[in-house]
């Protein structure tokens, strides 16, 4: 309807450019020519005007559908099988996801895995790599500090982290609230909620601030430095630079190696 009205007006100043030449007088043969031509221009500005409206009218109708449509999720617990989906907020476009149905109940959502690789450079990223996230969905991945912001703020979320051993044996801990501010101040985790499970990551200390750090952007201890450099660690650091010296740090990172991390939506009922 829009592009309908927009022709219309279009066309009458068209016409109307014409109509405002004297009616009394009798143009020369050249003049008329002269004329028609500047029409035929004007209307080819009308054609290019029309499809770039017409791409663009098809571009936003593509976004409001596939907000709606049923192969594009907005949350893991959309799907009842685990495997890899496109998810969409609705103000960005569709990146894939991995969903985990098989890990205590449904709607797991994986955003940080590591398979104990090698060291060859893939969680080693620059702060910009970890703002965006790198890596495939089916493997090695992080989903990027941006986009658990958009996921997790003001929301309810909980959040689960998974350690394998060399043995084939696993250690969890879930925290049944976690939020991720915004960037301004090193994506802290706003919220973090009560604990369960064996593995503790987070002190139970409401105030202490856990900021995200990594080898380029950090306020750590300049032996820790070292150690995010050799281990190609980077995560959620108490903001505190002597806490990061020690050969505790060290291990911490290398277990960042066989670590998986998953976000849920609450139930209404939590």
């Amino acid at each position: 309807m829009l592009v309908s009205s927009y022709i219309a007006c279009l066309l009458l100043a068209v016409l109307g450019s014409a109509e405002q030449e004297d009616l009394t007088s009798s143009p020369s043969a050249e003049l008329t020519t002269v004329r028609l031509k500047d029409i035929q221009e004007q209307l080819v500005q009308l054609k290019s005007k029309l499809n770039t409206l017409t791409s663009q009218m098809g571009t936003l109708l593509e976004r409001e559908q596939s907000c709606d449509s049923r192969t594009v999720i907005t949350d893991c617990s959309d799907v009842k099988e685990s495997g890899i989906f496109p998810l969409r907020i609705c103000s960005e476009p569709t990146y894939n996801v991995y969903c985990n149905q098989s890990f205590e109940g449904t709607g797991w959502m994986v955003v940080y895995y590591r398979n104990d690789g090698p060291r060859n450079g893939t969680f080693n990223q620059t702060w910009t790599s970890y703002t965006h996230g790198f890596g495939q969905p089916g493997g090695e991945h992080f989903i990027g500090l941006d986009r658990l912001h958009s996921i997790t703020y003001g929301s309810s979320y909980e959040i689960a982290f998974i350690l394998s051993s060399p043995n084939g044996g696993e250690t969890v801990g879930i925290y049944d609230h976690f939020e991720v501010d915004n960037g301004r101040d090193h994506y802290p985790i706003r919220v973090i909620g009560s604990a369960r499970g064996s593995m503790r990551l987070f002190t139970d200390n409401k105030q202490q601030l856990y900021k995200f750090q990594t080898y380029d952007r950090n306020n750590l201890h300049p032996i820790g430095r070292g150690t995010m450099l050799e281990e190609e660690c980077a995560f959620w650091f108490v903001d505190m630079p002597h806490n990061h010296d020690s050969s505790g740090f060290q291990q911490f990172c290398a277990n960042l190696r066989r670590l998986k991390v998953m976000i849920r939506k609450r139930s209404s009922t939590s």
